[in-house]
């Protein structure tokens, strides 16, 4: 970039005014740059004049949300660049001192807590941190601060930027490096290349067109090339090069604490991975047990001690030595196709270091006696007299048909179901208000009932998401509230929530189920799958349902798998669920990474909340690279996790937390 200079003069001042910051010739020959200060978002009349075109943030933006480009626009004359929001200063630290990070976690965050978070970013972040300082290697890369009052996104594929990124000095267009590699590939010319060579440059590029056909787009007279493209970072590189230095440190230390810890698994790794060096022979109660820890049952075994067997009505339900009726369900279907074993715990006997292990094996649990821990009936009742006015979308589960209610009507036809033909939800409740803001006394009475707290609530200290700092736009994990009506099994059945993925690990408690039309106890049935069988269960979704989904058949939320189909993927890949029957007072957690689908057989209040875990990060990783390649040919979601961001906080912080300890 050429050198910049600040200086203006009244003339340019009274242009700047006016919107149109142009400047003279500088000594040196070059156009000097001419800061204006932005205050309107870019899609406002006060830009409409100008021949740049709006910025895809506020075009994906227009409602009112802040345009994360709001900030500094520069000009240059000559050459029509119009580069926003930079940074040309070379040491400055982009964290500090600006971002408040928090202080204070669910328990006193202790140093096992920081070494954990520490060794678990450490191995996850490594590479990419690496990546970033050949990155900042680059000649003339423009530097700009971390942002903290909006989210920096890919402005194609809208993945969350951490690092590594490029800017376009004709559009001012932000690519992650991913998408600044396919400019690459698409648009550079080889010399030498042959006319097959060429031609297939052209095919690569009428494909990616017709699925994605504003990728190349760029100023209304230009198309992208990545010649236009300059490297930009939000890292000093004093800062990151000392960073890279504390992990490998780190990481080249033994950790005594891995060793004996039942099923630690590198969350880089699948969750298969085998767990056969556990040691056997001894045994609790007729049950094996890890000899490291002889209050822990052997993962090989737990689902043989505390487990769900997916019989029908009245079939017993093993919860550690107790053995409880399965409730009568609101079902018309008889299924027989066999279901994995879930592990069922209850709440007085789940501490972190029985949660743990059974967590790092990536599959689903439940936990159980919940409903005592809360303080508040989360009845309909309770909503009808606090919410009772206020309005609401409801959305019918079988046609997607939505209405607007007040949410006084919607549980009022709780537990009526004489004459109903539909199912209807309330979702994602409160849609976009923090949940905290939106229901301060809910939101705390959740937060002392949940199950595990170090890891699911907000605060807690082995939530990797805790760390955000309280300035910046942290991801809206929850909790939200899943209310919807009885829903039906048999064959046809949307169900009540479609077979889909979460971006991260969840908990999902149900606090209250309306008696079945037949006065029976109600319930939830879950239907959750091993992360490991993904992808083969896409291949069956793909042959049985070609044409009526977009894109990827598990993300597109589309289907619902009842019991004919089921037994089916069974049958042809070997593939069966964790099928679960929740109970109001039951948590259901689900590892990122596990497909699952939900069909109430009675009217259902659920609450759930996202958190991020040291044992899942992979799953996360791997889950946002799927959520991109959705991105890639349509407006899907935007990457609201921004994981690699959220572990650099968290070293940030865990990094704060320990120079305080040290220092007292």
């Amino acid at each position: 970039m050429p050198t910049v200079s600040y200086t203006s003069t009244s003339a340019d001042k009274d242009k700047e005014k006016d919107g149109e910051a142009n400047g003279g010739q500088g000594s040196d020959g070059t156009s000097p740059l001419h800061p204006e200060l932005q205050f309107a978002r870019c899609m406002s009349n006060r830009y409409r004049s100008e021949q740049f075109p709006r910025c895809v943030s506020c075009t994906r933006r227009w409602a009112g949300d802040t345009c994360r480009f709001q900030g500094i626009r520069f000009f240059l004359k000559d050459s029509q660049r119009n580069i926003v929001g930079i940074s040309f200063v070379e040491n400055q630290r982009p964290d500090a001192p600006s971002m408040n990070f928090p202080v204070q976690w669910n328990v006193p965050l202790t140093e096992q807590h920081i070494r954990r978070t520490k060794r678990t970013i450490a191995k996850a972040l490594l590479p990419t941190l690496r990546q970033e300082l050949k990155h900042l290697a680059y000649p003339e890369i423009i530097r700009r601060t971390r942002e903290s009052e909006v989210r920096a996104t890919c402005d194609t594929c809208m993945t969350s930027i951490f690092s590594c990124s490029w800017m376009c000095r004709l559009c001012g267009r932000e690519a992650c490096a991913e998408c600044f590699e396919q400019v690459r590939e698409l648009t550079e010319d080889k010399p030498g290349a042959t006319q097959a060579e060429i031609a297939a440059l052209q095919a690569r590029r009428e494909k990616h067109a017709h699925s994605n056909p504003f990728f190349l787009s760029c100023t209304r007279r230009n198309e992208h090339h990545a010649k236009d493209f300059s490297p930009m970072s939000r890292f000093c590189k004093s800062e990151l090069a000392q960073s890279i230095k504390d992990m490998e440190e780190l990481l080249a230390r033994p950790d005594a604490e891995e060793v004996p810890v039942v099923g630690a698994i590198d969350p880089t790794l699948q969750n298969e991975q085998s767990t056969s060096n556990l040691a056997t022979g001894a045994v609790s109660n007729g049950v094996p047990v890890d000899p490291s820890n002889p209050k822990i049952p052997a993962p090989s075994s737990l689902g043989e001690a505390a487990q769900v067997l997916p019989a029908g009505d009245g079939a017993p339900v093993n919860i550690g030595a107790q053995t409880q009726p399965l409730p009568n369900t609101y079902s018309t279907e008889s299924s027989e196709t066999s279901s994995h074993h879930t592990i069922t715990i209850a709440d007085s006997e789940l501490t972190e270091d029985v949660f743990r292990p059974i967590w790092a094996k990536g599959d689903p649990l439940v936990v159980t006696g919940l409903l005592p821990k809360f303080q508040i009936q989360w009845t309909p009742e309770h909503f009808l007299e606090k919410y009772n006015s206020q309005s609401c979308l409801i959305l019918e589960c079988q046609s997607d048909v939505n209405k607007r209610v007040t949410v006084g009507e919607f549980f009022s036809w709780f537990g009526k179901y004489e004459g109903r033909v539909e199912c209807w939800k309330l979702k994602d409740w409160p849609p976009s208000t923090d949940f905290k803001t939106a229901f301060p006394e809910l939101f705390e009475d959740f937060s002392r009932a949940v199950p595990v707290p170090s890891y699911v609530r907000r605060d807690g200290a082995l939530n990797i998401a805790s760390h955000f700092p309280s300035n910046t736009v942290a991801p809206d994990l929850g909790p939200k509230m899943y209310n919807a009506m009885a829903s039906f099994e048999s064959v046809g059945s949307k169900g009540s929530t479609r077979l889909h993925m979460d971006m991260a690990d969840a908990v999902n408690i149900m606090t209250h189920a309306s008696p079945t039309p037949d006065g029976k106890p109600g319930s939830a049935v879950w239907d959750l799958f091993r992360a490991c069988d993904a992808d083969k269960l896409r291949v069956f979704l793909r042959r049985k349902f070609k044409g009526s989904y977009q894109h990827d058949p598990i993300h597109s939320q589309q289907i619902y798998l009842d019991g004919t189909l089921r037994k089916e993927l069974f049958d042809v890949y070997g593939i069966k669920s964790h099928r679960v029957y929740q109970k109001p007072g039951e948590a259901v957690f689900i590892p990122a990474g596990c497909a699952h689908q939900v069909c109430n057989l009675a009217d259902c209040i659920k609450v759930a909340v996202d958190f991020v875990s040291p044992e899942n990060i992979g799953r996360c990783e791997q889950l946002t690279k799927e959520f991109r390649e959705q991105n890639q040919s349509m407006a899907w979601k935007e990457d609201v996790l921004q994981l690699r961001t959220m572990m650099w906080f968290a070293w940030l912080s865990c990094c704060r937390q320990e120079k305080e300890m040290n220092e007292t």
